[in-house]
């Protein structure tokens, strides 16, 4: 009850107070310039992903953002225009606390608690004094999610989790949950359709990459193996250097990521449905169509992608302070 009317409310105050941020606070220059250096070289020419680089590094994300961030250089004078940039993630924010809200308005949350989304001062930080691409990520990541609650737009997730995955790949942390939900919801069918959009349109954004230097660009937009600088993590850092940068660590965290994903996906996501992993294999495979009895209800969706998201994220042996984007807007549901 009143939930629309508080949304409203929360959605107008946000929009204020962040542009009353914009305002005031002084923009900090971390990874903008970068980015832009980055996507300049594709500009000019350059399709070799090893000789793209910027201030802080090479460029190591997939070929869906280089063309956002393109056309945010070509919008904004070659990434010198800074205001223009904030007033774009802006937008960005409040399109993303959009999209929770509908999202928590059909999983029946509580006003006070989608209340909680609008609380954080680093969020704000990191969309609109910082900039940073994992905003942009996260919002094909959660309208994904709110087509994976709606039996018609179910078919599109896949391509929606992809559009977040050729930003960064942090969104390749929902796959698991989305794997399982595309099974559960139309068998193997859905299934091996879903899995072929993802891959397909990842070929497809990087076709001109593709076409002249596969194996640089395949090396470099989907290093798994890329370890980041002990200098900045906040994630596993009382474990102290020598750990933290060994094989040994980081095969830990691999096999307990893997561990707890199995936790999941064989034992508590079928619970939530009164089901068994067996009878869900087992339907998957005679399943000949999408069928509206077998979807999962809308809880039932946020459970399972927000815990395979999180569960990532608890594994990641690095994860920087913009990484907050990418599982603070989950944890009003994930805590309720």
């Amino acid at each position: 009850r009143f939930y629309l009317e508080a949304a409203v409310l929360l959605v107008a105050f946000e929009a204020a107070a962040t542009l009353a941020i914009v305002q005031r606070v002084n923009y900090t220059e971390i990874d903008w310039l970068a980015y832009m250096q980055e996507v300049a070289g594709v500009i000019a020419g350059e399709r070799n992903y090893t000789k793209l680089r910027g201030a802080t590094g090479p460029l190591v994300y997939p070929a869906g953002f280089v063309w956002i961030f393109g056309l945010l250089w070509q919008a904004t004078d070659g990434g010198q225009d800074i205001r223009l940039a904030q007033y774009v993630f802006l937008g960005i924010y409040v399109a993303t606390q959009v999209l929770l809200l509908a999202i928590y308005q059909k999983a029946r949350v509580p006003p006070v608690l989608a209340g909680l989304l609008v609380l954080s001062r680093r969020l704000h930080s990191i969309y609109v004094l910082r900039l940073f691409n994992d905003c942009v990520a996260m919002v094909f990541a959660y309208i994904a999610v709110l087509a994976m609650c709606d039996r018609r737009w179910m078919r599109w997730s896949g391509l929606l989790l992809s559009a977040g995955i050729a930003v960064k790949m942090n969104v390749v942390l929902m796959l698991p949950g989305a794997a399982f939900l595309w099974w559960r919801a139309g068998g193997w069918r859905l299934t091996l359709a879903q899995a072929a959009a993802v891959v397909a349109s990842q070929v497809a954004v990087a076709v001109p990459f593709l076409y002249e230097y596969p194996v640089e660009y395949v090396t470099r937009a989907f290093d798994l193996g890329r370890q980041f600088d002990f200098t900045w993590t906040v994630n596993w850092r009382f474990v102290g250097l020598s750990v933290f940068e060994s094989p040994q660590w980081a095969l830990a965290l691999v096999a307990t990521h893997a561990a707890l994903l199995a936790t999941l996906g064989l034992i508590l996501w079928p619970r939530l449905s009164g089901s068994t992993a067996w009878t869900i294999v087992k339907n998957g495979f005679l399943s000949k169509q999408l069928r509206t009895q077998a979807m999962p209800g809308t809880e039932e969706v946020l459970s399972v992608m927000f815990s395979a998201n999180f569960v990532g994220v608890v594994c990641a042996r690095s994860l920087h302070y913009q990484f907050y984007a990418w599982y603070f807007h989950t944890l009003p549901f994930l805590l309720h």
